[in-house]
């Protein structure tokens, strides 16, 4: 799987007779790109053989060297080949989407395509449906996006289903098997974290969770919210990935109005990478669904633009 880094985002400023300014630096805007990009480089082979020979090494060097930002001279000679293929479904659905993907990537970066893409939008909704779910994401949350930022104005955004890679009951019933994965004495452990005179209402607590819904809020959030929080901090305790998915399970039902994976993934999104690959998936599946789910969700909010772009991490776009 790769991880695409912030240090890979591009933002260019045109002056403004030749484009519009880019849109502002911000972990939405790097997580969008991030996937639009994926997008368009996956796809990179079925595009081009849509292409006249001598553009493809054009498309290339735009794709992988300008990560998907269009120069005035790039734009003179494939702006309306691209816009072409989008406009064309029925003649490949995935050069379509990747030509769709590849000019909501330059259009959110200011970049020479002067063409909002609402007409796409307005026509072209339900075969954006038709892709992969991650293609699907990408591109609805690319025109979600667009629209906050206002590079495009839609009459209806994308809501529910639309934006999500992953199935949400789906993906709460795998948290939920993570979670209950703990063994007594790994939930021992966890209730042992608490101070000593609370051990016993923790433990309790914990084992009421883990048989009921899995969201600590429903349960009175300190027991056993706060060993579970304390435990899914340390990567070195075994129960850790159990307790991240409790973390994860209540942010998503409460859109983590707390901050908790919020702060989490600016302080261990790193590790969650390192992850072996079935708690690893679980988990940046659900961080992934909630930034799709609410674009209010902000890791690294009160970050510097220079120090989001050197330090930030973005959720790895998931393989189809």
């Amino acid at each position: 799987m790769l991880v695409l880094r912030s240090n890979s985002a591009s933002f260019y400023v045109y002056p403004d007779h030749m484009q519009h300014a880019s849109v502002p630096i911000s972990f939405q805007t790097m997580q969008v790109l991030s996937d639009l990009r994926s997008v368009s480089a996956t796809g990179f082979g079925e595009l081009a053989e849509r292409l006249k020979p001598g553009h493809r090494t054009l498309l290339r060097k735009i794709v992988f060297d300008q990560k998907c930002m269009l120069s005035m001279s790039d734009a003179e000679t494939l702006h309306a080949d691209l816009l072409l293929i989008a406009a064309l479904p029925d003649k490949g659905l995935n050069s379509f989407l990747t030509a769709t993907a590849l000019l909501l990537a330059d259009r959110l970066q200011g970049g020479a395509g002067a063409d909002d893409l609402y007409w796409n939008w307005d026509a072209f909704q339900e075969h954006y449906r038709k892709g992969p779910s991650p293609i699907r994401a990408a591109l609805m949350n690319g025109f979600r996006w667009a629209h906050n930022t206002r590079r495009v104005k839609l009459d209806k955004l994308p809501e529910g289903h639309d934006l999500q890679t992953y199935d949400g009951n789906d993906l709460s019933r795998i948290l939920q098997l993570i979670a209950r994965s703990m063994s007594s004495e790994l939930r021992d452990l966890v209730a042992a974290v608490g101070p000593e005179d609370t051990r016993e209402v923790h433990r309790k607590a914990l084992e009421n969770c883990l048989k009921g819904s899995c969201i600590l809020s429903e349960y009175g959030g300190w027991f056993p919210g706060e060993v579970v929080e304390i435990v899914s901090l340390d990567t070195s305790h075994p129960a850790h990935s159990a307790c991240t998915a409790l973390i994860l399970l209540d942010s998503i039902e409460t859109h983590d109005a707390k901050g908790r994976m919020a702060f989490r993934w600016e302080e261990q999104a790193t590790g969650y990478l390192q992850m072996k690959s079935d708690l690893g998936t679980a988990i940046l599946a659900g961080v992934r669904h909630l930034h799709e789910m609410a674009m209010e969700w902000k890791p690294y909010s009160g970050w510097a633009p220079d120090a989001l772009v050197e330090k930030a991490v973005v959720v790895p776009f998931p393989k189809s």
